[in-house]
């Protein structure tokens, strides 16, 4: 076989490859359908910005954390949880020092027939490092996120607070020309991608900020076929977070106080 050959025989495999892989993500995550009320466990991925793009849509997305959708009786509200160990893990692999068995359940509420996100509500403590001058110190803050699709939101050029890169929350309005508004995005059937605008408030001993929310923005799934309830990811083998019945390393335990 010639050398040009074998090259052209090896793209043709290779190409197979992707075609199948592709085919095979397509086959086990299909989009969430909100019409169907069977308690179940779900997928969910987050669009990943970065810190100094807050606004940005549709780039970077997080590996899939598992999360389980009931609904009530009349079937028309729908609540997607996603556990405490899945959004502690999520806040960690972005390098957010999430305290160990500090956070609430990750609670969206949504209007199955119009796609709407009523709520989407978490609450936990992070440990924050603040600089004052040539003095560094570390202290635990308070978080307590709240996102909706019904109504608009924005967010403030990049500003420091303490040494910390924040990005002021806000309400658009023509008389707020540096309010850079995000359009809130209601459930899409066809995709489970959805984009919820709020805030996070962040309280510390000494602060209390109102900032944008990063968090809202996200792709609902069915659940995989082979995949694990709980995904174990960190930003590297040391950062591990410890899951039930996970027994791998637990170096990444920040349950303690500063």
């Amino acid at each position: 076989m010639s050398e040009r050959k074998s090259k052209d025989w090896l793209i043709r495999i290779g190409s197979c490859v992707l075609l199948a892989l592709f085919a095979e993500a397509g086959a086990t995550a299909a989009p969430l359908d909100l019409q169907d009320p069977t308690p179940r466990w779900i997928e969910v991925q987050f669009e990943v910005s970065p810190e100094d793009e807050p606004g940005r849509l549709d780039g970077i997305w997080s590996v899939p954390r598992a999360a389980f959708l009931d609904s009530d009786p009349d079937r028309r509200i729908v609540r997607i949880r996603i556990p405490t160990e899945e959004i502690e893990a999520h806040l960690r692999s972005t390098g957010t020092e999430a305290i160990a068995g500090s956070f609430s359940n990750f609670v969206w509420t949504l209007d199955s027939r119009t796609g709407h996100v009523l709520t989407a509500v978490l609450t936990g403590r992070v440990r924050e490092r603040f600089s004052f001058g040539p003095i560094r110190t570390s202290t635990t803050v308070e978080i307590r996120v709240e996102m909706t699709t019904r109504k608009a939101g924005g967010f403030r050029p990049t500003r420091r607070i303490f040494g910390l890169r924040t990005h002021a929350f806000c309400l658009p309005s023509p008389k707020s020309s540096q309010c850079i508004a995000v359009a809130p995005i209601r459930f899409d059937p066809e995709s489970g991608y959805v984009n919820a605008v709020g805030s996070v408030v962040a309280t510390a001993v000494i602060a209390e900020v109102l900032a944008f929310s990063p968090l809202g923005e996200a792709r609902f799934s069915e659940k995989s076929s082979g995949r694990r309830e709980t995904v174990v990811s960190g930003t590297s083998v040391e950062d591990a977070v410890c899951f039930a019945g996970f027994d791998g390393p637990c170096g990444a335990d920040l349950g303690g106080e500063s």
